[in-house]
């Protein structure tokens, strides 16, 4: 009886386009955006651009082969900027909400929110990250690559946040001279969030455009969700109403308030939001259960965003 022959699989992650950031490529970067310190650890901000791709796999399967790495692509790396990128997010959140905070003293929570979410979401910070070159340095598996995963704006997003987190970490090393002992006193760690600061804000006066910002916000599902927040401190219920035989989704827009639940009623109960009229109508005539609109997309969240588009119409001429 003949032995089975086992087909191995080659598994070669080694990109021969990967490049590592140098302490010089990274002062050059903070550098173009105000934030002026010798860097403390290099290796830090190399790892903020290590795409999990690019790590060491845990354990190949008995029928997968390593390739052998060619002299022009580096070693897989220990830990991806993930954990960094974590830390990052949170960063940027705090400090675009001050931004806006400041920038805008006369606008609502409601104004603040929507260019809030406009401005970090990962798409957006993503072209902001592409505009800075920062994808010249990502490192990625070759698999990656040819996804083209370098250029992928939501990708660059997360890069951009590991490097904020970086940043946060290494400036926290900066030593502060303290003549009264307050900083020594109050503060759990050091200035890496006020560099932070700095680096997003310069990035936000020099690469975002206010214009195309406050013109345009295509986020409708977000946009509705702040309108309806404001005004009744709950958010829309989005449900299914039908997928038909093409598989396209039929999805509408509800609000449930008074303690109703969007499970616990009948769909064709709610009243036309067309009938009633307006926001000050709804609490007036003490309605619980509101209809919007509906859309049709053979993608679900399209056809959300579409119905959400067709509610913001509605409210906003009053029904």
């Amino acid at each position: 009886m003949k032995n089975e022959q086992v087909e191995e699989t080659i598994y070669n992650p080694y990109n021969e386009n990967n490049k590592e950031i140098t302490h010089k490529g990274v002062q050059a970067i903070l550098n173009q955006f105000n934030v002026y310190y010798d860097i403390k650890n290099i290796e830090l901000f190399q790892r903020a651009f290590i795409h999990r791709s690019y790590v060491n796999p845990p354990k190949l399967n008995d029928d997968v082969i390593m390739a052998i790495r060619a002299p022009n692509c580096m070693e897989l790396k220990t830990s991806s900027n993930e954990r960094l990128e974590f830390l990052g997010d949170g960063i940027l959140e705090n400090v675009t909400k001050f931004y806006l905070y400041k920038r805008f003293p006369n606008e609502d929570e409601g104004f603040m929110t929507e260019k809030k979410i406009a401005l970090v979401k990962n798409d957006h910070i993503g072209k902001l990250a592409f505009k800075m070159g920062l994808q010249k340095w990502y490192i990625l598996s070759k698999n990656a690559e040819e996804k083209k995963i370098r250029h992928n704006f939501k990708k660059l997003g997360c890069l951009f946040e590991a490097f904020l987190g970086a940043l946060f970490l290494d400036a926290n090393n900066i030593q502060v001279e303290d003549t009264v002992g307050f900083f020594n006193s109050y503060f759990k760690c050091g200035i890496g969030f006020q560099m932070c600061q700095i680096f997003i804000e310069s990035i936000f006066e020099t690469l975002v455009d206010w214009n195309e910002l406050l013109e345009n916000d295509d986020n409708y599902k977000n946009i509705l969700q702040v309108m309806i927040q404001k005004e009744f401190k709950t958010t829309p219920d989005y449900v299914v109403l039908n997928v038909d035989e093409e598989q396209r989704y039929t999805m509408g827009v509800y609000l449930c308030l008074n303690d109703t639940k969007i499970h616990h009623v009948n769909i064709h109960d709610a009243v036309d939001f067309k009938t009633i009229g307006s926001f000050e109508n709804i609490q007036a005539q003490n309605h619980s259960f509101i209809y919007f609109s509906k859309a049709v997309h053979k993608i679900k969240k399209k056809a959300e965003q579409i119905a959400c588009q067709e509610a913001i119409d509605l409210i906003r001429s009053d029904g």
